[in-house]
């Protein structure tokens, strides 16, 4: 990694927070004010090393993420992914922001299924996202008892264990959502044609089945269309086939299991459902251009 590109973010967040907390090396907490990028604060450009997540409060937060801008307003969320290179722009007015950022060593601990922070849509789609009030305000409380926690300074091991269980059904809160924001999307009347309520339809489809099924015709079956049709829709949609968006999803999902589950090479094969190692590694290297042990490496 280039120099430039490598920051302590916990002391980087430290330096720059109104409030900070944090537990070991495993996860820090930290309420920030009018965020600058002068100095420290700027982070600019930097690689994630471990997993962010931002809620704003107040004002705005204008960031880049792998060289696409975005803005975060008010009441807003982002989660900033392993390896993604981030960097913070001036934003006009005040801003009340509050962050968690999470070590490797932290995710290493939590075996959950992290393609579902990172859930591919096609419509709109930005890593930050607008919540609803009540949504906001649940998000915040898990924000806020992994503050407490970070804080605690009785036991570490039973206060990671804590924050462990804590951020995994955060996780799925954040899941559920989704879903249901996808949902509504798909049956409200006259906002979208068949042809994109078909293309949701998969998309949520293959969320839930990824890891066990990788072929067009089961998901077509499901949807009664024929797996010919399916690909014309998914096409025409999101400019991606839809065993495109398949392998995606699977490759997400070996990606974080090979570096963040623990399981190995053998193991994370069993779990997307590949008849055998050998298999798993040819179709890794084949998307990829390397071997899933040299990954698990890198």
């Amino acid at each position: 990694m280039a120099e430039e590109y490598k920051m302590d973010i916990f002391a980087a967040l430290k330096s720059v927070s109104a409030y900070f907390s944090s537990l070991g090396r495993y996860y820090a907490y930290a309420h920030i004010n009018n965020l600058s990028i002068n100095g420290p604060a700027g982070m600019a450009p930097y690689k994630n090393d471990g997993m962010i997540m931002a809620l704003v409060k107040k004002g705005a937060i204008d960031i880049e993420i792998n060289m696409q801008r975005h803005v975060m307003a008010k009441d807003s969320m982002v989660v900033i992914p392993h390896g993604a290179i981030i960097r913070f722009h001036c934003t006009e007015g005040e801003s009340d922001i509050v962050v968690l950022a999470f070590s490797t060593d932290f995710l290493h601990l939590i075996n959950i299924n992290f393609t579902a922070i990172s859930i591919p849509t096609f419509v709109d789609h930005s890593p930050a996202q607008q919540l609803e009030p009540h949504e906001y305000d649940l998000i915040m409380r898990y924000f806020d008892i992994l503050g407490i926690n970070a804080n605690a300074k009785v036991n570490e091991q039973v206060e990671v264990n804590i924050a462990t269980s804590i951020v995994a059904a955060m996780v799925y809160q954040m899941v559920s959502f989704y879903y249901k924001h996808i949902g509504e999307v798909s049956s409200s009347k006259g906002q979208r044609s068949c042809r994109n309520a078909y293309v949701h339809d998969f998309m949520k489809l293959a969320h839930v089945h990824f890891s066990r099924e990788r072929s067009v015709g089961f998901y077509a079956d499901k949807l009664c269309i024929s797996p010919k049709y399916l690909s014309l829709l998914v096409k025409e949609v999101t400019g991606k086939s839809a065993a495109r968006w398949i392998d995606e999803l699977v490759l997400m999902e070996a990606k974080n299991l090979l570096r963040f589950s623990g399981k190995n090479v053998q193991q994370v094969a069993y779990a997307l459902n590949f008849s055998n190692q050998s298999s798993f590694g040819k179709y890794f290297k084949h998307m990829t251009g390397q071997s899933p042990t040299e990954y698990q490496k890198s």
